[in-house]
């Protein structure tokens, strides 16, 4: 091996640890860097496109990344996890069908791969084919049984449904392993459509969380301890004000308001992207309702 080889090698190593180190902080503009540095040293390092992909992915750059993610596949088209970061972003820009499409090509690819048919289950459920999301969910889990988002994401299809006892099944299960907060919040609203003891069930269960950041206000409310108003106040992005009013709306059924939760819910499907679980529960409890 010449000299130069081994300068070249030796800068594409420093530069991915570099880049390997930034991404597990999150630190996404930083990766993006030192990977555009490795792709200039390598121009055919399929795991740096990729890698750059998820890092503009991470920025919110989804074209960005689709465009890396293409050409990581031009390099080697039968790189699976290359078709399910770009199927995330396909669904990250709304766009179900390429989602799905890319989803189930590493999917056949890997026919082991959980999270590609999880990620399936997921556009699925965007898509509010619910049948399907569970599914493909089902099949994760069948290949990853203690996956707690797994378990989550067909909690949340079966609550769609109406399948409430299946629903909190899933949910209960993925809260123990993961102690996630949108988990008790959809085993709560499971539990009050089949008429269980569900506030002294959510005392309990709220006892054992273990991280109070948003949606924990959430939980407050439903504990009868915040406001509507203060809960509202405590969302504090677009994202989580978006999500509040599909919580609202669920507040107002259970005190009977029908009205008022009828608007809530039409306030969450307008102001939530279509790949929000709140936008799509929120169409199906309007369904009901109806």
């Amino acid at each position: 091996m010449g000299g130069g080889d081994m300068l070249r090698r030796l800068k594409v190593l420093f530069h991915y640890s570099k880049a390997d180190a930034a991404l597990r902080r999150g630190k996404f503009d930083r990766a993006v860097d030192d990977l555009s540095k490795v792709i200039q040293a390598a121009p055919d390092n399929t795991a740096a496109y990729h890698d750059r992909g998820v890092a503009r992915q991470g920025m919110g750059n989804y074209r960005g990344s689709i465009d890396d993610f293409n050409a990581a596949i031009a390099i080697d088209p039968r790189m699976m996890m290359t078709y399910s970061s770009r199927g995330i972003s396909w669904k990250l820009l709304g766009d179900f069908e390429r989602a799905a499409s890319d989803q189930a090509k590493a999917s056949a690819l890997s026919p082991r791969f959980a999270s590609a048919h999880a990620e399936l289950g997921v556009v699925y459920l965007c898509k509010h084919d619910l049948d399907n999301a569970v599914r493909s969910l089902t099949t994760a889990i069948s290949l990853a049984p203690n996956e707690p988002n797994h378990l989550k994401q067909r909690g949340f299809a079966f609550f769609c449904q109406g399948n409430f006892k299946a629903a909190i099944v899933d949910l209960q299960q993925a809260y123990d392993i993961a102690n996630d907060a949108y988990a008790l919040l959809f085993l709560h609203l499971a539990r009050v459509k089949t008429n269980a003891n569900a506030s002294a069930a959510l005392e309990t269960d709220a006892s054992q969380l273990r991280t109070w950041h948003w949606p924990s206000a959430v939980v407050g409310l439903f504990l009868e301890r915040l406001s509507a108003d203060a809960t509202i106040a405590a969302a504090g992005t677009p994202d989580e004000l978006a999500e509040v009013q599909f919580y609202l709306g669920q507040w107002h059924l259970i005190h009977g308001d029908r009205a008022e939760a009828r608007k809530a819910l039409q306030a969450a499907i307008q102001a939530c992207p279509p790949w929000f679980t709140e936008h799509t529960a929120a169409l199906a409890e309007l369904q009901r309702l109806d």
